[in-house]
Order: structure tokens, then sequence, then C-alpha cells
């Protein structure tokens, strides 16, 4: 994406920033002449911010032409949306147009020309077919992952070991077949999705699941398949077992931590609730071992390893050294890179690996650039983490401030002059849901009707010992009373700070976090059926934070998003935006593209924050990296992505990716479906609960199929390619789907928002019961003659047997075999095992009377 790109951005944001300006003052957008309003000064002053700071990242020459553009008014618009034969919804821009059957390596233009049989042939020499999946059933519920994004994978391919993933590799290469990785699919910004072949990791028994924990379990190795709860169960049974002083546990606690993969975790660079920027895996992973597109592997813990891989991949080591070079001898580029990781980022490239190591520690380099790459770079077999301690002790409280700013000012007293373990900031919206909780209620009184910008803090202070927990405590108590803060839900009547005590009760500090971890599944619940629940993941420094979040409130509020929800990390200035958003038409869509573009400003150049702070750049803000980093940021990530993928067969499209409207590209659809699933989000959460999620498909994924052929059945004139569609994923629905799911409720239990999909399964097999009259009316005429049926059986038997004995084998098993197609399998096909019908057993004469 360069300076005419950057052009076209910047010109739609200052057309939107009009535009709002002016339907906020009643304005038509067609009006034209006049002095300008002071509506219309403040969006040309926006405007002028803007060009200020991307003049300061090198885009001087473009400042003339976007200021001609804007007073051009010419709004831009998206003309038009499509849907594809999987139902994702696309903005139709000139970048839309697709040339029928050529290939070229873009989402919606990877068309079979030959290599992808190619490359399945290859792989069938090592690869079983049984785990090879074209069909429409699994390759679409396969492809689904917790984004809104869809695209339907071509090929599933179930890789059971590193020695799957280093032999494929090279073929894919070798046919320029794109590939991407996938572990438990919980990623939200569209990463871990395809139209190529999807490399799938998750569910495939006690593959990529081995692990080894180390003497007192201060260092552990896993591989990606593990989930990361799993791993801190895993360590927390090694302390225990061996009588150990100190438990373990990995530093990255995303929410999703009891369904999310190693894999994902190394892959995003996530981090949490509690483990903020310092114990997230780029600065908690000591080694790992990576399979680079050419199917090498490189083990950072094996010298030899490495030192062959400085040999045979000179180039890229070279390459990499020499943009270490330059970029630390850039002295401003450095200090954007230091001044950006100080907070939480993952939009782009970790490029702090070409900051934070010397140049002739290259491994270093490239071992960390991995952290965070997307699987854009290579795929990362296993993983060796510095743990951290697990402190017994535990306290929190939930302390409320009148308003944002005065929450927001406290967190950053609490990050700047305490060593308080995690804070978390509700905003107002999140507040009201905690009204609604009788238990918050009674531990925290004052919520009850609070003032429109209240905000609070979740604090929680951890300790060795008591007497470790409560110095953290009082030092949490000093700082925030020397700041003078205010205290309370409502100005008007102030609290002491002693209001909102430290609770010590497990119970009680459960419930806090409860609803803290619940606030997204809420959202997700209360929403318009066929919408879907979106979250964006923000940051900025913390001393901008109260700014960012009242610019973004405001935000939503002119964009009509009324349900949603600011809260997140208030030590790492980072929040989690939570809203509903439908993509059902047009104009939902610009809603939802308007919304990112002023977004993506209000973030990455109001407040020179990160548009990504712990989700992944993925597809969703790939076309806004240059905005947040600059042009001279951005081409070393370019340059990095040639190096490692020179040909572009990982994850392509990901991270960065040349169309800017690819965020409005591909959007997947939520229709409603059924009352007992349409507030599924599609989150993941149920799928390490189900007992056939190895065998056929996990309760999301039934729900993501039942729904697509449910869209697909209303459709008032489907295509030749859509009725085909759904007839067979209805006949493959029947045993993917509803057999093999045990529908005993367990996927309820991890669900956030309570599902069971047991329920609509159990649902499907009434309403089948219920068309199948004719088969009902004939078991119960078996029911009604059983024993004139038992009777006849051995005479079929003897008869089938003299005919085997008159007209052969082969001739019996033809006729049988048309039978069985013929009567809808209820006749079998004849086998040579088949037994001869049974004599009549003689009953016994009665006992002679007494």
């Amino acid at each position: 994406m360069g300076r005419s790109s950057i052009s076209k951005r910047l010109a739609r944001l200052s057309e939107l920033l009009g535009r709002q300006f002016q339907q906020n003052a009643g304005i038509s957008s067609s009006s034209s002449g006049g002095p300008k309003s002071s509506l219309q000064a403040r969006a040309q002053q926006n405007l002028e911010r803007l060009l200020g700071s991307q003049q300061t990242r090198g885009n001087a020459a473009l400042a003339q032409a976007v200021k001609t553009k804007q007073e051009a008014s010419a709004t831009y618009q998206i003309p038009a949306v499509k849907t594809d034969l999987y139902g994702a919804i696309s903005a139709i821009t000139e970048t839309s147009k697709v040339e029928e059957g050529i290939y070229k390596n873009i989402d919606g233009h990877r068309f079979e020309d030959g290599r992808y049989k190619a490359f399945i042939e290859e792989i069938s020499g090592f690869i079983p077919k049984e785990r090879q999946y074209s069909d429409p059933v699994r390759t679409f519920a396969y492809g689904t992952d917790a984004s809104f994004y869809r695209l339907n994978p071509k090929l599933v391919v179930k890789v059971h070991n590193e020695q799957d993933i280093k032999r494929i590799l090279p073929i894919a290469k070798k046919h320029g077949v794109p590939v991407t990785f996938r572990a438990a699919g919980t990623s939200l910004s569209g990463q871990a999705i395809t139209d190529s072949v999807l490399l799938k990791l998750s569910h495939t028994g006690k593959n990529f699941r081995n692990f080894k924990v180390h003497g007192d379990g201060s260092m552990v190795t896993v591989e990606p398949g593990l989930i990361a709860g799993e791993v801190n169960r895993i360590l927390a049974a090694h302390q225990k077992k061996n009588k150990l002083p100190i438990q373990y546990k990995i530093g990255p606690d995303p929410s999703s931590i009891d369904s999310c993969m190693i894999g994902g975790i190394v892959a995003n660079n996530s981090s949490g609730m509690c483990c903020g920027v310092s114990q997230n895996t780029y600065h908690t992973l000591k080694d790992m071992r990576i399979v680079l597109v050419d199917g090498t592997v490189l083990d950072t813990a094996d010298p030899d390893s490495c030192a062959a891989f400085m040999k045979s991949h000179k180039r890229l080591v070279d390459g990499v050294v020499d943009l270490a070079r330059r970029v630390q001898s850039d002295k401003e580029l450095t200090a954007l890179i230091r001044r950006k990781f100080a907070i939480k980022c993952t939009t782009g490239y970790s490029i702090n690996a070409l900051v934070d190591f010397p140049v002739d520690n290259p491994i270093e380099i490239i071992k960390h650039l991995m952290i965070g790459s997307e699987g854009t770079f290579g795929f990362v077999s296993q993983a060796t983490y510095n743990t951290v301690p697990e402190w017994p002790m535990k306290a929190s409280a939930f302390i409320v401030f009148p308003d944002v700013r005065a929450a927001c000012k406290g967190a950053s007293v609490l990050r700047n002059e305490t060593a308080v373990d995690a804070v978390e900031l509700f905003d107002r919206a999140s507040l009201r849901e905690c009204e609604a909780d009788e238990d918050m209620v009674k531990l925290v009184p004052d919520i009850k009707g609070a003032d429109p910008m209240a905000a609070a803090l979740l604090i929680e202070c951890r300790g060795q010992d008591e007497a470790a927990l409560q110095e953290r405590i009082d030092e949490v108590h000093r700082a925030l009373i020397a700041a003078g803060l205010p205290f309370g839900a409502k100005a008007s009547c102030p609290q002491k700070i002693d209001y909102y005590p430290f609770h010590h009760d497990a119970k009680n500090c459960k419930k806090f976090w409860d609803v803290r971890k619940g606030l997204i599944p809420i959202v997700g619940a209360a929403r318009e059926a066929g919408t879907s629940m979106l979250i964006e993941d923000v940051a900025c420094p913390v001393d901008k934070l109260a700014d960012m979040m009242i610019d973004l409130i405001d935000m939503f509020q002119r964009y009509g998003y009324h349900d949603a929800s600011c809260f997140g990390h208030a030590l790492e200035g980072n929040l989690h935006l939570v809203f509903s958003q439908g993509f059902r038409n047009k104009e939902e869509v610009q809603r939802f593209s308007d919304m990112m573009e002023e977004m993506c400003y209000i973030v990455a150049t109001k407040h020179s924050g990160s548009l990504k702070g712990e989700h992944g750049t993925g597809r969703n803000v790939a076309p806004f990296v240059e905005m947040e980093w600059g042009s001279k940021a951005y081409k070393l990530m370019w340059e990095l992505k040639e190096l490692f993928d020179p040909e572009y067969v990982l994850n392509p499209g990901v991270v960065l990716n040349k169309d800017p409207d690819i965020h409005v590209k591909w959007l997947k659809p939520s229709p409603a479906a059924s009352p007992i699933v349409n507030r599924c989000i599609e989150c993941g959460f149920c799928e390490s609960n189900c007992p056939s999620k190895d065998l056929t498909l996990t309760p999301r994924q039934r729900i993501t199929v039942f729904r697509e052929m449910h869209r697909l059945g209303e459709l008032s004139s489907p295509s030749a390619a859509e009725a085909a569609r759904l007839k067979e994923m209805k006949t493959a629905y029947a045993y993917d789907g509803a057999d093999t799911c045990a529908a005993d409720g367990m996927c309820q239990e991890k669900c956030p928002v309570k599902i069971n999909t047991g329920d609509l399964i159990k649902h499907i097999r009434s309403e089948e019961m219920k068309d199948a009259k004719s088969a009902s009316a004939s078991a119960k005429w078996l029911a009604d003659n059983f024993g004139l049926i038992n009777s006849g059986v051995p005479k079929f038997l003897n008869l089938v047997n003299m005919m085997h004995s008159v007209v052969g084998a082969a001739p019996l098993r033809a006729i049988s075999s048309w039978l069985n197609s013929a009567s809808g399998h209820m006749v079998p096909v004849w086998n040579p095992y088949l037994p001869k019908g049974a004599a009549p057993l003689k009953v016994p004469a009665p006992p002679a009377p007494s």
C-alpha cells in the first residue's frame, strides 16, 4: 500500500468527518455554497491534525492532494455489495473485479488451474485420504473461526505432527498453493481463514499435544495443539505431585485461556488481563522449533541446528541482520518502535525484535520475529516458555469513580507508582450490566443509578504470603488517595476509598472476575437476531486512555451503536470495544466501513495508539498498518515477508495486504436460523468439551453449518450451484452433524451464552421423525406383527442361500446391491458370511404332573 493508497485513505477520512459533522448539525450532505459552518471548520481542523501527523511520517507530499480531494466534496460510498456461494458479503470496489478461472494469489481469485490437483496427488503419498476433506460440510465447518470474516477452503488437511508440516510445505511452495495453519480457531481478526488449503492441527486426538515440564516448573516445553489452560493445569499438577514451594503458570492469560491453543497464542502474541506486556509470549518465550516454507526445521535450543541454519539460509540470515542494522542506526525509527511496544501492540510484525537484540545474534532476532507473525513466516511446532509464579494469596477490589477521567487517571497512577497485578476498566455500559446482577449490587451497592459517565476499576493484588499481599494492597490505597481522586458512582454522593474494600474471600473475588469475563457474552446474547458480535481491540499510552475512551464512546453513539461497551486492561491502556453489527445490506456494510475509518483515525493518529493490542492484525486492520506505523516501518515489514516467504505461500493477505478495502470483504453473516442457537457468537469455547470433536464436528461447527443450510434453504431463487450444495450438505450433515452428536449438554458448560447444541440436534431429530410418517407407520406395523416377521426370517435366509447355490456369488451380490440402492438401504447387500436360516426351536414338553 503506497502513497496513492494513503491518499485514498486520508481522503475517505476527511469526507467521512465532514459527513458526520453535517449529519449532527442537520445539514444535507448535498448542500453546497455559503460560508463554512463551525462544524465544517471542525472537520477541516480534524483533517489538518491528521495531515500534520502524516507529514511527520514522510507523507508531506500528500497534503495538498488530500485537501483538494476534500474540497471537491466527493463523498466516498461503497457502490454495492455482493454475496458469494458461501454467504460471505463483500463491498464491491475497484479491486473487486474477478477474472473467472484465472488464478491470482488474492482472496476470491484462487481458482483451480491444475495446481490443487497436483498438490493433492503429491501429499496423498503420505497423508491418507481420510485426513483430507473437500466436501461442503467439513470445509465450511472447519473453515469457520471466531472472527467475522469467512473464506471457504478448497481443502482441509488434518496434520498430525511436525513431519507432516515439513513434507507439505515444500510441496505447497512447489505448486504455488497457499496454506493457512489452524489451531483452536478462536482468533478474532480473520487471520485463520483461507480459500486455499487449511492445515488443521486441532481435534486430531493426541497429536500436537506433547509436553515436558522442566525441573521445578519454571520452564515448560509444549506443542501447539495444547490448550493454554491445560498447560497451567499440568504445571499445577507438577507442583502438587512434587510438593514444590512455588506453583508456576505460562505468562499469557487471554480470556479464551480454556479454549485457545498454544499455536494461536504464539502466532498472535496473545496476552490477557493480568500478563500485560512483560509476560506475553515475546518476553517469556525461551526457545522454539520452526518449520520454514522450504521444510527446513530450526530448533533454536539446539546449537547444531542453529549453526546449520546459519549456513543453509544465509540469504535469510543476512537479510534479517541487514534490516536490524538499518533500524538500529535510525534513531527516529528505533524510538518509534520502542514507544509503540511499550504498550500492547500486535499491529503488523514484531519489529521490536530488530532493536531488542544485537545484530550478531540473528537466531534470537528470527525467533522473536516469528512471535505474532500469524503464520505468515513459518510454523511453530514447539515452544519452550519461561513460566511465571502463580502466587497463592489474592485479593480483589471493585472501585467506582464518577467519571471516566478519574478512573483512567487512577489506572495511570497504579501503573506508575505501584506493583499492582491487574487492573480492569469498566465503562458505564459495562456497569449497567453489573447493575442487573444482584450479587454485584450487594458487593458494590452504589453502582445502582451511577452517573452517565461513571467508570470502575477492578483491581487485583497478589502475594507469596499474607504479608506480601497486604503490602501490595496498602500500596494501592496510598497511591490512589495521594492522587486526590474522587470516589463514588455519583459525583453528588462521594465515597471514601474504604467503601470499596479488597475482598480476600475467593467467592467474592470470583464474582468480580466472572462479571468481567461475562461482559462480552452479555452483548453477544442480547444482540438482534441476524447480527454479529464484533470485538475491536485497541490500545494507547495510559495517560491518553481517558481521551481515547471518551472519543470512542462518542463515535459509537454517533454511528448508532447503542449496545457498544468499552472495557479492558487499564494498566496497558488496552480497550476492548464490543458491539453488534449486521452485514445484511450495503447500508450496514457502509456504516461499518465508516466507523472503522474513524476508529483507526482516533486510535492510531489522534492518540498514537495500537489498532490491535493483543488480537493480531489479521485481515481486519491490515489496510491500516501503514496508517499506524508510517511508511518507513511499513516498508520494513514487507521486506521481512519477502525474506521469509518470497512466494507468498504462507497465509497471504494476513498482516499485510495491498487491498485497501479487504476489511470490508468476505464478511461473515449471522443468519437467524433457530431461536435455540441464534445467540451463538461462534467463539469456539464449546469445542474442547465435545465428545465428537475428533470424529466429526464440534458444537460451533454444527451450528454454523446448520445456519448455512438454513440460509441456502431460504433463498427465493437459488442458483444451480447453491441448490446442489444444499442437497450435498443435508446428506452429509445427517451423519456429521446429527447422528454423531452426543446431545449431552457438555457444550453448554463452556458456552459463554449458554447454548446447548444438543437441544438443536434433538429438535432436528424430532422434526425428522414428524416428516417420516411412513417410516413410523411401517415401524408400528412391524412391532404389531413381530411374531409373523420373526417366523419368516429363517425361510428368507434359506431362500437367499439356495439362490447363492444356483446363480453364484457375483450375480447375487449385483442383484442385492441394486435392491439396496432402490430400497434406500432397507435391503442389505449380500455377503458370503450371511448365515442360513436357523432350525425351529424344539420346545421341550412340559413336566409331567406330580
